[in-house]
């Protein structure tokens, strides 16, 4: 779905809200490149490249961050130190690591009584005594523009000055403007120039520049037009329809109209980045903005947020427009080459919803360029509350089975239409399995009207042509199965069918077990109830101790086989509604580890949040210690989940697709396809196969042809869809 650019994951769950600030640099003295990132709740630094790539620490935990981060080195020591806004109650402090940024850091106020939390923190030599001093504005609070200039030691207050009072606005820049060898400031729409007297003498002169910008802005100063003065690059940064313009500066040319204004894109949503630069030998300017993934006054989401470059060389007069991604909104990005190879990267992060981010350039073409998308049904006639690839008519193939239809996969090559066949008799079905031992799958499906527990078993005579033997099974006792698995798990390798219910946490159904007979024909089939947890979603087996009995995971529980056709129940993980699961070795340490998908919806309201993505760590007791939860991503629902290597690159990636039933035929829902960016599963890159259906209990991988792999899906209220996506 992207070029040339691919998105890192580098923490999809850090421990903050409302994440504001962002900045990279070098926080610890030893040449490589940090991302320090805040928000309500902890300042933390994340490693970028290295040998080191992907370590992450706390700086400070229990103080909430304003967006106003900086760099600099505070006490002249050579190390970098952080000075943050912080809010409740506002201040301004700085931070200073010790030789290891994994141990304490320091913590010095510079204002322990702003007048309120700083938007924008800069430094710049304002009074041209060659030490920077601190720009920065306050939001909230008493609004207003302030300059500090450092005490003789760490411990004393800085020395404030406000550059103007009562005006509300961000973006902050700096720069000789009018030529006349001091700085001036940039603050949103206005620009403000030094008393003659110096900068702590009074009030600055105010003017402004961009007449039609709304108060909420980021600035860049660069020089476009190659004159040697800096003009002045403006975007409106918390609006839907924001605009992007550079503003000429003739305030030496013509003092009564010095800035004429060349607009270079509108149409911009929640633009909160901006940074622009000049190559000292070519001339060329570039322009980097990226849009938020959401902004203010409960907006709705931008599901097309972009990373956007501009770029002149022709001093301004004609602009090329790259975008870089889209689909991830960043906030405060910085774009920077953090790992020495001579190209940028763009660290950025997510606001309201935290995560941190980075982009960069791929090494090789995307491993799913070639997926191609087909609709095997773009009119099934009835929902389905699953979907499988099974082989129906015995021909070697594996066919796709959706509700009470049948898809016969045509062989060949992907061009060959899939035919649809109704399963006469049933309503749904539910899963496929060699009951019999003939060597061939029968399904296991319910019966009756709409959605039920009604059971019975399938065996194909002749599909083709309508023919089956039915069998009943029995009933359960919830609503109807929302998770299935068959697997040998009863004494002596007998095989068994396990039940989740849709109505299990509501109605405390517990999941069902019905003993498959000698001969299946026979019935009802012996049933019981499993295990008492409050769970009724997909359930997979697998031996997760290593003690030769196959166990079985149901979401964050995992069922211990005590060999005796009975199970006990250890949950692994609390706070966490799992819809879907998958099990699998993530980090390569040979034991079975858990996948899960959270399903969190909001009925009440009709809106689908962000839940996530995630997969716990099987420790090396199990039974005891505790399951570390590993967020890979936030998404919408992801209620349809696989594990599969698609590339064959010997790799597992894990498949999600996102489910929202409150905009059906509408919800812009994404197929993913996550590889690790690290062998222990910490970091992660997503890639969108699609970004335009729902998905519900889909997304499951299967072999079309012998060596060739695809992902069949289905949705909960795109109904009439049957999807299915080939790879190459």
């Amino acid at each position: 779905m992207n070029g040339q650019w691919e998105l890192v994951i580098l923490d999809a769950m850090p421990p903050v809200t409302d994440m504001g600030s962002l900045v990279v640099g070098d926080v610890d003295g030893d040449g490589a490149v940090e991302a320090v990132v805040g928000g309500n709740g902890a300042l933390l630094w994340y490693r970028l490249a290295g040998d080191r790539a992907f370590e992450r620490g706390i700086i400070a935990e229990g103080r909430h961050f304003a967006v106003g981060l900086a760099l600099e080195d505070v006490d002249g020591d050579g190390i970098m130190e952080i000075v943050a806004g912080e809010t409740e109650p506002p201040a301004l402090a700085y931070y200073k690591p010790g030789r290891d940024p994994s141990q304490p850091w320091s913590r010095y106020v510079l204002d322990p009584s702003p007048s309120g939390p700083a938007h924008d923190i800069i430094f710049a030599d304002v009074d041209g005594d060659g030490a920077r001093e601190l720009l920065a504005n306050a939001m909230g609070g008493r609004p207003g523009l302030f300059v500090y200039k450092r005490p003789g030691g760490p411990e004393a207050p800085w020395i404030k000055h406000a550059i103007v009072t009562g005006i509300f606005a961000e973006g902050l820049g700096a720069g000789d403007l009018d030529g006349d060898g001091r700085l001036e400031v940039v603050h949103g729409a206005d620009w403000f120039k030094c008393p003659s007297a110096g900068p702590f003498s009074g009030a600055w002169e105010r003017h402004v520049f961009a007449h039609s910008f709304r108060e909420m802005c980021r600035v860049a100063l660069v020089d476009v037009t190659g004159n040697g003065r800096p003009d002045v690059v403006i975007a409106e940064s918390e609006f839907m329809d924001g605009r992007m313009s550079w503003f000429e500066n003739r305030l030496a040319e013509d003092p009564d109209n010095p800035w004429v204004e060349h607009p270079v894109d509108r149409g911009l949503v929640f633009a909160h980045t901006l940074g622009a630069s000049r190559n000292a030998g070519s001339g060329r300017v570039r322009i980097f903005l990226a849009e938020m993934a959401e902004g203010g006054w409960s907006s709705p989401r931008n599901l097309d947020a972009r990373l956007i470059e501009y770029a002149t060389g022709d001093n301004g007069r004609t602009w090329e427009r790259e975008v870089l991604y889209r689909g991830a909104g960043t906030h405060q990005a910085v774009m920077r080459d953090v790992d020495g190879d001579g190209v940028d990267e763009v660290v950025g992060k997510e606001w309201r919803r935290p995560k941190v981010q980075l982009f960069r350039r791929r090494e090789a073409p995307s491993p799913f360029a070639g997926v191609k998308h087909r609709l095997l049904d773009r009119d099934k006639p009835a929902t389905g509350i699953d979907i499988l690839a099974t082989d129906v008519n015995g021909n070697g193939r594996l066919d796709v089975v959706c509700a009470s239809w049948w898809y016969e996969n045509p062989g060949g090559g992907p061009r060959r239409q899939w035919q649809r066949r109704r399963i006469p008799g049933v309503s749904q079905v539910i899963n496929a399995f060699d009951l019999d031992g003939d060597g061939r799958d029968e399904l296991i499906a319910t019966k009756g009207e709409g959605l039920t527990s009604e059971l019975c078993w399938l065996k194909g005579v002749d599909p083709a042509n309508d023919e089956w033997e039915e069998h009943p099974i029995g009933t359960g006792t919830g609503d109807w199965p929302h998770g299935s698995v068959v697997a040998p798990i009863l004494p002596g390798g007998r095989p068994a069918l396990v039940l989740g219910y849709h109505s299990a946490e509501k109605q405390s159904h517990f999941p069902e077990l019905f003993e498959i007979p000698d001969d299946p024909t026979s019935h009802p089939w012996p049933m019981r109830v499993l295990v008492e947890i409050p769970y009724g979603e997909e359930i997979v087996a697998c031996d997760m101790d290593g003690d030769g009995k196959l166990d079985l995971v149901a979401g964050t529980y995992w069922l211990e086989n005590l060999g005796d056709g009975t199970f006990r129940a250890h949950e692994v993980a609390t706070d966490f509604h799992a819809a879907r699961v998958r099990v699998a070795d993530v980090n390569g340490d040979g034991r079975p580890d858990i996948v899960v998908g959270e399903e969190a919806l909001d009925f009440n309201n009709k809106v689908t949040p962000l839940s996530r993505l995630a997969w716990l760590e099987n420790p090396s007791n199990p039974r005891s210690d505790p399951w570390p939860m590993h967020v890979i991503d936030k998404v919408r629902c992801p209620h349809s989940l696989d594990v599969a290597d698609l590339d064959g690159d010997g790799e597992l990636e894990v498949i999600c697709g996102e489910h929202d039933p409150f905009r059906p035929y509408r919800s812009r829902c994404r197929l993913i396809a996550y590889k690790k960016a690290e062998p222990q599963g910490g970091v992660w890159i997503p890639h969108v196969l699609d970004d335009r259906f729902e998905h519900h209990d889909g997304a499951k991988v299967f072999e079309v042809a012998p060596g060739r792999l695809g992902i069949i899906s289905h949705g909960w209220k795109d109904t009439r869809y049957v999807h299915l996506w080939e790879l190459h």
